[in-house]
């Protein structure tokens, strides 16, 4: 199957402290990877890079074929100015550990913006998409609600349908269930797992839910000090690792 993200060689880093040390994955469309490992080991970071919310300083990072973030011209490479990023991450929703929602707007007004604001789309026809959004995240009664009059898990669900409210063709989640409290974290897993089954939506997940990633996921990264150090499918990956590394990892998760 035809790859959606592809990554070559990808470096990251900040002053002196390699971040990511040449990261190489494929996400084939409709896919589902999950991305785990100890904090610091690079996960997060590299999700950002793949919506160029951080720059890359070697390698190269591919949707659909084209460069994210940059153009090549010459055999030079260039970023891109701001608008042409801005156009590639209309394809890319995000949702992030922290819900981002702006306080002052209600979960309706927080799920139509960008699409009027950045698409230009009409108001009635964005409006009647967020409601439906509303009330596929379990949410419809608090279409009226500002974000301190939602649960944690409320409002991360509020978040996914913003990112939804696009029409992303991937999906990022970084950690997006690391603050919400225990008896939250299966609203917002119960939204993800529908986003699967029911859209086949493509998706890269940063989790520390392992029990998710066993179910829902078609193959597992495990990453550490910058580097992918295994991936398969999490029957293998977490059943019977390859690399000790890994093995340390899961003893201490499972």
């Amino acid at each position: 199957m035809k790859a959606l993200i592809r990554a070559e060689g990808v470096h990251k880093r900040y002053g002196t402290l390699d971040v990511l040390k040449g990261i190489d994955l494929e996400v084939a469309e409709g896919e589902v990877l999950a991305v785990i490992g100890p904090s610091g080991s690079g996960k997060s970071t590299f999700l950002r890079c793949v919506n160029h919310l951080e720059r890359i300083d070697a390698g190269r990072l591919y949707f659909r074929d084209r460069l994210i973030g940059y153009e090549e011209r010459d055999g030079k490479v260039y970023e891109l100015p701001d608008k042409a990023i801005a156009a590639q991450r209309v394809d890319i929703g995000m949702v992030f550990q922290r819900f981002n929602l702006f306080p002052h707007m209600t979960a309706l007004e927080n799920i139509m913006m960008a699409p009027i604001m950045v698409k230009k789309e009409p108001k009635a026809e964005v409006r009647e998409r967020a409601h439906a959004l509303l009330t596929r995240v379990g949410l419809a009664d608090k279409a009226n609600s500002r974000p301190d009059q939602l649960s944690g898990g409320q409002q991360q669900r509020v978040a996914i349908a913003r990112a939804l409210a696009m029409r992303p063709d991937l999906m990022l989640f970084d950690e997006p269930t690391s603050a919400l409290d225990p008896e939250l974290v299966g609203e917002v897993l119960d939204v993800m797992r529908d986003l699967v089954s029911v859209d086949g939506m493509t998706m890269i997940i940063v989790t520390h839910e392992m029990g998710f990633a066993r179910e829902v996921c078609d193959t597992i990264v495990f990453m550490d000090d910058g580097v992918v150090v295994e991936s398969g499918p999490p029957a293998a990956l977490l059943g019977e690792p390859r690399h000790e590394r890994t093995r340390a990892f899961l003893s201490k998760v499972l």
